[in-house]
């Protein structure tokens, strides 16, 4: 399994090999459901390629609406379907000789007009949940171990989605929520939780209050979130639930962290709301319209302040805890079933 590595920036903006410092100990590639991309931006007869733990993953959308997602190379001489690859019908075109393959990944046409070989294209198990596209990946082949749940269910609208790259593992990502301490150092909010994690098999959930910890504006947003119903959905996803908020309004977000190099992650966060019964006013639903266009890029602001940090972090496999981090080493400890290959995965202390 491959592992990561961090690389970091150097003064005049290129990248530079990691220091011996940085390193050693590395996380493998995590298992799951990782997100690729939105489901808006593969619209039919779009050819799309994404880039997951090192490798490229095209994707594609019938002129009926049908999405597929399947390895790049065609198995007739090794082009690369999503550099040119079109869409003609139900069928994915390949560039170089025009071979067609439905979407179950099978070469029905040939452009010599003689029998298709006997020939497929790799295809991948995905998922559109929530106005994203998820991608199964096991450093073992193992077909889906769970399903994707997803939270915007009737009366959200599509969510708003914000994306950007981390110098981060997705572990990091998934670690910061359960890392109460760091909220009111960093982020200058206090973390009050409610009641212990609850572990269920590849979920992890926990309740907390967000408060305001001091005089930042940025704090300010806060102050219309009630309780937050937090859920760890593997290493790729988190999902976040708050109720009854202020003005009428449910809100639903989805932070999913996808490994897409050895020193590099795509992060999206997706924030959707939806009037409640008090709310449902005309005024409402222009707010749940407008407002995750505030609430998207606001978390991306903390989340890079964490960016900053974890791009010159090394992973501690035996962190000195105190009173107040928060259930770091139980987080750690469930984590270690989302890395196929258990002599690759972190070291269970504490």
């Amino acid at each position: 399994m491959s592992g990561w590595k961090r690389r970091e920036p150097d003064p005049k903006g290129t990248a530079r090999a990691p220091s011996p410092s940085k390193e050693q100990p590395q996380l493998p590639y995590p298992d799951g459901w990782f997100a690729v991309a939105t489901s808006g931006e593969v619209r039919p007869g779009k050819v799309l390629t994404r880039r997951l733990k090192g490798e490229d993953v095209v994707l594609y959308r019938t002129t009926s609406g049908r999405l597929s997602v399947v390895r790049p190379f065609c198995p007739h001489l090794g082009a690369h379907l999503g550099h040119g690859g079109t869409v003609r019908g139900d069928n994915l075109v390949c560039p170089f000789h025009q071979f067609q393959f439905d979407p179950e990944g099978t070469c029905v046409k040939t452009a010599y007009g003689t029998p298709p070989p006997k020939a497929r294209l790799a295809t991948l198990d995905f998922r559109e949940v929530d106005d994203l596209v998820f991608v199964w990946s096991h450093a073992e082949g193992k077909a889906p171990q769970w399903e994707v749940e997803g939270i915007m269910g009737a009366g959200f609208r599509t969510p708003r989605c914000t994306r950007f790259a981390l110098a981060a593992h997705p572990q990091d990502v998934a670690e910061n929520f359960v890392d109460f301490g760091h909220f009111g150092t960093l982020h200058k909010v206090s973390m009050a939780p409610l009641g212990d994690q609850e572990i269920d098999g590849h979920l992890m959930r926990f309740q907390y209050q967000i408060r305001p910890g001091g005089e930042r504006a940025g704090t300010k947003r806060y102050a219309t979130l009630p309780a937050i119903h937090v859920t760890l959905e593997g290493i790729g996803s988190v999902r976040v639930e708050a109720d009854a908020m202020k003005f009428g309004f449910e809100l639903r977000a989805r932070m999913s962290v996808t490994p897409v190099e050895a020193d590099r992650s795509e992060m999206r966060v997706s924030v959707a709301l939806r009037p409640t019964g008090t709310g449902r006013r005309p005024v409402a639903s222009l707010v749940a319209a407008v407002a995750p266009r505030v609430f998207a890029p606001a978390a991306a602001v903390d989340i890079r302040r964490d960016a900053a940090i974890w791009a010159h972090s090394r992973y501690q496999e035996q962190p000195r805890l105190a009173q107040g981090d928060g259930p770091i080493m139980p987080f750690r400890r469930w984590a270690r079933q989302f890395y196929g290959d258990p002599g690759q995965a972190p070291a269970q202390a504490g």
